[in-house]
C-alpha cells in the first residue's frame, strides 16, 4: 500500500546533501556483488541535474528526512540525451527519459517506486512527451518488474553501449497514439522461477532472443510469476514466420 502522507516535492541546491547522503545509505544496504544495481552519482552529477532546465528531480520526505528520490530529464532537440541507442525514432523533445528510483531501505513495500514512476509520467505528459523511456540493469530485476507492473514494456535487452553492462530497456506510450500495436491474440510466457537473482542469466539470454525476433514484454502475470510476451502486428507474414520458427511456447519455462 502506498504511503501517501509522505511529502513529494522538487529538489533544488539545498538537497544535494541529502541526496548523496540517502544514496550513501542505499548503497552500504548492498552486498558488494549487488552494488551496480544502481548509478553511483557523484556530487556533481547531483548538481548537475539539480540545476539543469531540463531535468526535475523529486523527493518523498518523512517530515525533515528525504527517504526517496528520482529524476526525469527532457532533453531539448539540440542536446546530447542519456540512451541514444534506444528510441532512435523519435526527436529529444519527444521523449521523457526516467532515471534510477532509489527508496529508502526502511520504507520500501510501500509503493513509493509507483508513486515515482505516476509522478515522473504526469510531468513528462505535462510538457507534451510522448513516451518515457529508461534502462535498468538486468541483474535487478526488482526494478524492471515494477517498471512492468506500471504499464512500462520490454522492447529491448541488450549491452549498455558505454560499460559492456547486461541492460533491459523499457518504454511506456504516454499518449494512445504512440502506443506499440501488439497482437494480443498471441502471447508467449517467460516464468521468473523460484530465485528469480540466480535465473537472470538465463532470463537475459531468453529476453534477448525474444525481444531480437520482435515480442515485445508486456506485462508481468503475478500469479505464475512471468513476463508476458506479444509480438507486434506485422504486415509481412514473413516477420510472424519468423517468430514462430525461432521461438517455441515450450522453450521458456522453468
Amino acid at each position: 500500500m502506498t504511503n501517501n502522507k509522505l511529502e513529494l516535492r522538487k529538489l533544488d541546491i539545498n538537497d544535494l546533501d541529502n541526496l548523496i547522503a540517502l544514496q550513501n545509505k542505499i548503497i552500504s544496504g548492498f552486498h558488494p556483488d549487488e552494488q551496480h544495481f544502481i548509478l553511483h552519482r557523484t556530487r556533481e552529477d547531483f548538481a548537475k541535474a539539480l540545476n539543469s532546465n531540463t531535468a526535475h528531480v523529486f523527493g518523498l520526505f518523512d517530515g525533515n528526512k528525504l527517504v526517496s528520490q528520482s529524476i526525469l530529464s527532457l532533453p531539448a532537440d539540440d542536446q546530447k540525451r542519456e540512451l541514444p541507442e534506444y528510441a532512435s525514432n523519435y526527436k529529444n523533445s519527444e521523449i521523457a527519459v526516467f532515471k534510477a528510483v532509489l527508496v529508502d531501505k526502511d520504507y520500501r513495500g510501500q509503493g513509493l517506486m509507483k508513486r515515482m514512476l505516476k509522478t515522473r509520467e504526469e510531468v513528462a505528459r505535462f510538457h507534451g512527451r510522448k513516451i518515457a523511456i529508461t534502462q535498468i540493469a538486468a541483474d535487478n530485476p526488482a526494478s524492471w518488474v515494477n517498471a512492468l507492473q506500471y504499464g512500462m514494456q520490454i522492447t529491448k535487452v541488450g549491452y549498455d553501449p558505454e560499460d559492456g553492462a547486461k541492460v533491459i530497456y523499457l518504454q511506456k506510450a504516454l499518449y494512445q497514439s504512440e502506443s506499440l500495436n501488439i497482437d494480443i491474440d498471441k502471447s508467449q510466457k517467460l516464468a521468473l522461477g523460484s530465485d528469480v537473482h540466480a535465473n537472470v542469466p538465463i532470463l537475459f539470454n531468453k529476453m534477448q532472443k525474444m525481444s531480437q525476433c520482435g515480442l515485445i514484454g508486456t506485462a508481468w502475470d503475478k500469479e505464475r510469476n512471468a513476463i508476458l510476451w506479444h509480438p507486434l502486428k506485422e504486415e509481412k507474414q514473413q516477420s510472424k514466420i519468423q517468430i514462430n520458427q525461432v521461438i517455441s511456447k515450450r522453450a521458456y519455462g522453468f
